[in-house]
Protein backbone atom coordinates (compact mmCIF):
# COMPACT_ATOMS: atom_id res chain seq x y z
CA UNK A 1 0.00 0.00 0.00
CA UNK A 2 1.42 3.14 -1.12
CA UNK A 3 1.11 6.38 1.05
CA UNK A 4 -1.57 8.09 -1.21
CA UNK A 5 -3.75 4.80 -0.80
CA UNK A 6 -3.12 5.12 2.85
CA UNK A 7 -4.19 8.80 3.34
CA UNK A 8 -6.96 8.10 1.43
CA UNK A 9 -8.12 5.14 3.92
CA UNK A 10 -7.71 7.10 6.67
CA UNK A 11 -9.72 9.86 5.39
CA UNK A 12 -12.27 7.30 4.70
CA UNK A 13 -12.60 5.97 7.99
CA UNK A 14 -12.04 9.91 9.66
CA UNK A 15 -15.54 9.68 7.41
CA UNK A 16 -17.36 6.85 8.93
CA UNK A 17 -16.25 8.05 12.60
CA UNK A 18 -17.89 11.38 11.44
CA UNK A 19 -20.65 9.84 10.54
CA UNK A 20 -21.12 6.90 13.41
CA UNK A 21 -20.63 9.62 15.93
CA UNK A 22 -22.83 12.50 14.69
CA UNK A 23 -25.88 11.81 16.73
CA UNK A 24 -23.43 12.72 19.63
CA UNK A 25 -23.60 16.15 18.23
CA UNK A 26 -27.28 16.63 19.47
CA UNK A 27 -26.09 16.40 23.39
CA UNK A 28 -28.37 14.54 25.79
CA UNK A 29 -27.82 17.83 28.14
CA UNK A 30 -28.84 20.18 24.93
CA UNK A 31 -31.94 17.59 24.95
CA UNK A 32 -32.55 17.82 28.64
CA UNK A 33 -32.73 21.89 28.70
CA UNK A 34 -35.01 22.07 25.77
CA UNK A 35 -37.63 19.27 26.94
CA UNK A 36 -37.54 21.01 30.27
CA UNK A 37 -38.11 24.85 29.04
CA UNK A 38 -40.74 23.40 26.48
CA UNK A 39 -42.58 22.37 30.08
CA UNK A 40 -42.53 25.36 31.59
CA UNK A 41 -43.46 27.24 28.11
CA UNK A 42 -46.89 24.55 28.44
CA UNK A 43 -47.15 25.16 32.10
CA UNK A 44 -47.33 29.07 31.54
CA UNK A 45 -49.31 28.89 28.57
CA UNK A 46 -52.15 26.98 30.37
CA UNK A 47 -51.77 29.42 33.33
CA UNK A 48 -52.18 32.30 30.34
CA UNK A 49 -55.18 30.73 28.38
CA UNK A 50 -56.86 28.68 30.89
CA UNK A 51 -57.54 25.72 28.76
CA UNK A 52 -55.22 23.58 27.07
CA UNK A 53 -56.31 24.22 24.08
CA UNK A 54 -53.96 26.88 21.97
CA UNK A 55 -56.86 28.17 19.92
CA UNK A 56 -58.37 29.78 23.10
CA UNK A 57 -55.59 32.45 22.23
CA UNK A 58 -57.99 34.31 19.92
CA UNK A 59 -59.93 35.14 22.93
CA UNK A 60 -57.35 36.33 25.04
CA UNK A 61 -56.41 39.89 25.26
CA UNK A 62 -53.91 41.36 22.74
CA UNK A 63 -51.42 41.63 25.35
CA UNK A 64 -51.61 38.17 26.07
CA UNK A 65 -51.63 37.19 22.86
CA UNK A 66 -47.98 39.36 22.34
CA UNK A 67 -46.74 37.70 25.51
CA UNK A 68 -48.10 34.24 24.31
CA UNK A 69 -45.96 34.82 21.08
CA UNK A 70 -43.09 36.52 22.88
CA UNK A 71 -43.19 33.35 25.30
CA UNK A 72 -42.45 30.91 22.80
CA UNK A 73 -40.20 32.72 20.72
CA UNK A 74 -37.72 33.20 23.71
CA UNK A 75 -38.05 29.14 24.23
CA UNK A 76 -37.56 28.58 20.83
CA UNK A 77 -34.43 30.69 20.53
CA UNK A 78 -33.03 29.92 23.79
CA UNK A 79 -33.35 26.36 22.81
CA UNK A 80 -31.25 26.84 19.30
CA UNK A 81 -28.51 28.72 21.05
CA UNK A 82 -27.42 25.95 23.86
CA UNK A 83 -28.17 23.13 21.74
CA UNK A 84 -25.61 25.55 18.66
CA UNK A 85 -23.06 25.89 21.96
CA UNK A 86 -22.90 22.51 23.16
CA UNK A 87 -23.26 20.54 20.16
CA UNK A 88 -19.59 22.68 19.33
CA UNK A 89 -18.21 21.63 22.60
CA UNK A 90 -19.08 18.01 22.52
CA UNK A 91 -17.68 17.97 19.01
CA UNK A 92 -14.64 19.70 20.37
CA UNK A 93 -13.77 17.07 23.09
CA UNK A 94 -14.40 14.58 20.49
CA UNK A 95 -11.50 16.17 18.24
CA UNK A 96 -14.75 16.52 15.44
CA UNK A 97 -15.21 19.80 13.83
CA UNK A 98 -18.58 21.28 14.44
CA UNK A 99 -18.90 22.59 10.28
CA UNK A 100 -17.83 18.56 9.64
CA UNK A 101 -19.18 17.97 5.89
CA UNK A 102 -21.93 15.08 8.20
CA UNK A 103 -22.51 17.86 10.33
CA UNK A 104 -23.03 20.47 7.94
CA UNK A 105 -25.96 17.90 6.26
CA UNK A 106 -27.50 17.60 8.83
CA UNK A 107 -27.79 21.56 9.70
CA UNK A 108 -28.85 22.04 5.81
CA UNK A 109 -31.29 18.86 6.22
CA UNK A 110 -33.43 20.45 8.92
CA UNK A 111 -33.09 23.83 8.66
CA UNK A 112 -35.98 24.24 5.46
CA UNK A 113 -38.42 21.62 7.54
CA UNK A 114 -37.68 25.00 10.62
CA UNK A 115 -38.51 27.38 8.17
CA UNK A 116 -41.84 26.10 6.66
CA UNK A 117 -43.06 25.67 10.26
CA UNK A 118 -42.18 29.16 11.24
CA UNK A 119 -43.83 30.43 8.13
CA UNK A 120 -47.37 28.61 8.31
CA UNK A 121 -47.10 29.43 11.97
CA UNK A 122 -47.34 33.21 10.90
CA UNK A 123 -50.14 32.16 8.20
CA UNK A 124 -52.25 30.64 11.04
CA UNK A 125 -51.68 33.07 13.38
CA UNK A 126 -52.61 35.81 11.36
CA UNK A 127 -55.98 34.12 9.77
CA UNK A 128 -56.59 33.08 12.93
CA UNK A 129 -56.47 36.41 14.62
CA UNK A 130 -58.38 38.63 11.59
CA UNK A 131 -60.86 35.66 11.14
CA UNK A 132 -60.96 34.19 14.86
CA UNK A 133 -61.11 31.50 13.71
CA UNK A 134 -59.53 29.10 16.53
CA UNK A 135 -59.28 26.20 14.88
CA UNK A 136 -56.44 27.13 12.43
CA UNK A 137 -54.81 28.01 15.70
CA UNK A 138 -54.95 23.99 16.87
CA UNK A 139 -53.05 22.81 13.86
CA UNK A 140 -49.98 24.79 14.82
CA UNK A 141 -48.65 22.48 17.64
CA UNK A 142 -49.10 19.52 15.09
CA UNK A 143 -47.94 21.10 12.40
CA UNK A 144 -44.80 21.63 14.63
CA UNK A 145 -44.36 18.27 15.26
CA UNK A 146 -44.61 16.96 12.05
CA UNK A 147 -42.46 19.60 10.61
CA UNK A 148 -39.94 19.11 12.77
CA UNK A 149 -39.99 15.35 12.90
CA UNK A 150 -39.59 15.64 9.27
CA UNK A 151 -36.10 17.69 9.66
CA UNK A 152 -35.10 15.62 12.17
CA UNK A 153 -35.42 12.14 10.33
CA UNK A 154 -33.72 13.72 7.68
CA UNK A 155 -30.70 14.92 9.49
CA UNK A 156 -30.45 11.65 11.06
CA UNK A 157 -29.73 10.05 7.80
CA UNK A 158 -26.48 11.13 8.24
CA UNK A 159 -26.42 9.66 11.68
CA UNK A 160 -27.15 6.36 13.29
CA UNK A 161 -31.00 5.18 13.90
CA UNK A 162 -31.26 7.00 16.81
CA UNK A 163 -32.23 10.68 15.71
CA UNK A 164 -34.74 8.68 12.83
CA UNK A 165 -36.54 7.27 15.48
CA UNK A 166 -37.09 10.21 17.51
CA UNK A 167 -37.80 12.16 14.01
CA UNK A 168 -40.50 9.43 13.20
CA UNK A 169 -42.32 9.56 17.13
CA UNK A 170 -42.51 13.34 16.09
CA UNK A 171 -44.22 12.79 12.61
CA UNK A 172 -46.45 10.10 14.20
CA UNK A 173 -47.65 12.06 17.09
CA UNK A 174 -47.62 14.85 14.98
CA UNK A 175 -49.94 13.16 12.65
CA UNK A 176 -52.45 11.87 15.98
CA UNK A 177 -52.62 14.79 17.09
CA UNK A 178 -53.56 16.73 14.14
CA UNK A 179 -56.17 13.68 13.24
CA UNK A 180 -57.26 13.48 16.79
CA UNK A 181 -56.53 15.91 19.63
CA UNK A 182 -56.17 19.10 17.59
CA UNK A 183 -57.71 20.91 20.53
CA UNK A 184 -55.11 19.61 23.40
CA UNK A 185 -52.39 21.37 21.54
CA UNK A 186 -50.25 22.03 25.42
CA UNK A 187 -50.79 18.82 26.50
CA UNK A 188 -49.44 17.30 23.00
CA UNK A 189 -46.12 19.76 23.16
CA UNK A 190 -45.78 19.18 26.77
CA UNK A 191 -45.59 15.49 25.49
CA UNK A 192 -43.57 15.95 22.49
CA UNK A 193 -41.52 18.39 22.96
CA UNK A 194 -41.20 18.07 26.33
CA UNK A 195 -41.12 14.55 27.70
CA UNK A 196 -40.31 12.94 24.47
CA UNK A 197 -36.88 15.25 23.82
CA UNK A 198 -35.93 14.65 27.74
CA UNK A 199 -36.16 10.53 27.06
CA UNK A 200 -34.23 11.25 23.57
CA UNK A 201 -31.52 13.24 26.12
CA UNK A 202 -31.86 10.66 28.78
CA UNK A 203 -31.22 7.35 26.47
CA UNK A 204 -27.98 9.42 24.44
CA UNK A 205 -26.53 10.03 27.99
CA UNK A 206 -27.02 6.56 28.89
CA UNK A 207 -25.36 5.11 25.24
CA UNK A 208 -22.27 7.87 25.81
CA UNK A 209 -21.57 6.72 29.64
CA UNK A 210 -22.11 3.06 28.35
CA UNK A 211 -19.54 3.76 25.44
CA UNK A 212 -17.11 5.48 27.45
CA UNK A 213 -17.37 2.62 30.50
CA UNK A 214 -16.06 0.05 27.79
Amino acid sequence: MDRAEAEARMREVQRIMERTTLYTLLPGPSALIGGALVLAGCAVSYAMLRSVDFGALVNASIEAQWAFCILWTAIGAIAVAQEVVLAARAARRQGISPTARPARFAAFSLTPAIFTAVILTFKLLMDATVDFAPQLIRYVVPLWMMCYGTGVYTAGLFSIRLPRLLGLAFIGLGAIALLCFPGYGVATAAVSFGLLHIVFGLVVLSRSRGSAGE
